[in-house]
């Protein structure tokens, strides 16, 4: 089959993420809000809908995001570009922390037929909440917006792929933890697979699922473990998510990074970012747009993505080459025996490994 490219990206990419504000209610312990040095704002309306058209029309991904940082409900004209979405038959995914979900904003979302819903509660229990910073927002109002949400959305018959995310902390993030304090969610393998049947059984309760097809969901939790990504799919369409533990680039750290000297990443490979200002990044975990190879008030996305500085940066990567002096410092390390391993592992875990797991785990 014939490669498509797009500038110099190859396309379609698995998605594009989309920022439509980087404000946020929570403060979560274990995310680099704090460290945001950009200005918060919201991205504007007709800038929003000007990219999903022309991702729509020329086709760039499989499915454009909501998210990078920000709680994306906030916008006070959210509704409206979903709309637009809809109209240019975009594949559109929603990421939330969920706070929205058993208010006005659920109540209207109910209505709406995304292709994905993500839910980050990432804190499995009321303990483990504190860590959200959500204000007077309790864990059990919290948790029972989320659930009515979900009994209610269900019952539409949509297909949407509904995701719930889970933090994984077995690895704890030293810089961080420096930073902010301990952050244990789900540590071990036994914890996972606990947490894991806990929040199945209250999702089984919702849809009235039988104990027999209980008991083969369980098998499958009761092999996953701790140390890894983790995906399982408890019935059709509905996933639980583990993410490790990210130190977003060694935002949290205090200590001195030595540059990478190599190594590999998904930016502009299977995905991009665009910010709520315009800006055009190379990935996800660029909290802070110091990528930005061009911005959308100025230019088409097909202008940004076709220029020299993208060309040398994607080159690069596929030399196992680090050009841009942020991917360097997001892959380094502040130990020499990790500067000599980190950029192999990014290479085997990113290049290698990774597309054989997606080949072999039912991803979302």
């Amino acid at each position: 089959m014939e490669k498509k490219f797009l500038g110099h990206v190859q396309i379609p990419l698995q998605r594009v993420h989309l920022e439509l504000t980087n404000i946020c209610e929570f403060n979560c312990r274990f995310c680099p809000k704090a460290e945001m040095t950009r200005k918060y704002g919201y991205m504007d309306t007709d800038l929003a809908k000007k990219a999903i058209t022309e991702i729509g029309e020329k086709r760039v991904c499989e499915k454009v995001t909501f998210h990078v940082m920000g709680e994306p409900t906030l916008h006070r004209n959210f509704f409206e570009i979903l709309d637009h979405a809809g109209k240019e038959r975009v594949h559109l995914g929603l990421t939330t922390n969920g706070a929205s979900l058993g208010g006005h904003v659920g109540k209207q979302l109910i209505d709406y037929d995304l292709y994905q819903l993500d839910v980050s509660i990432q804190t499995p229990d009321k303990a483990s909440f504190k860590l959200r910073g959500a204000g007077p927002l309790g864990f059990e109002d919290y948790i029972n917006g989320i659930l009515q949400f979900f009994s209610e959305y269900k019952k539409r018959g949509y297909g949407t792929i509904i995701k719930f995310r889970f933090m994984n902390t077995r690895f704890p993030g030293k810089g961080i933890e420096k930073k902010r304090g301990p952050i244990r969610l789900i540590s071990s393998t036994e914890q996972l697979r606990e947490v894991f049947c806990r929040w199945a059984n209250r999702i089984y309760e919702i849809l009235g699922v039988d104990t027999e097809k209980r008991e083969s969901a369980f098998r499958k939790i009761n092999k996953l473990a701790s140390f890894k990504w983790n995906v399982v799919e408890i019935y059709p369409n509905v996933i639980f998510e583990t993410y490790v533990l990210n130190e977003w680039g060694n935002a949290f750290d205090p200590s001195k990074i030595r540059d990478a000297w190599g190594g590999y990443c998904f930016g502009m490979q299977d995905h991009f970012s665009i910010l709520h200002n315009g800006d055009v990044i190379l990935c996800c975990i660029d909290y802070d747009g110091r990528t930005a190879i061009g911005n959308l008030n100025d230019a088409s996305l097909e202008g940004i993505l076709s220029s020299d500085k993208l060309e040398e940066i994607v080159n690069g990567f596929k030399r196992f080459q680090l050009v841009h002096p942020h991917c360097k410092q997001c892959l380094g390390s502040r130990s020499f025996t990790s500067w000599m391993i980190k950029p192999i592992a990014s290479v085997v875990g990113l290049k290698l490994l990774k597309p054989f797991l997606y080949t072999n785990t039912k991803v979302y």
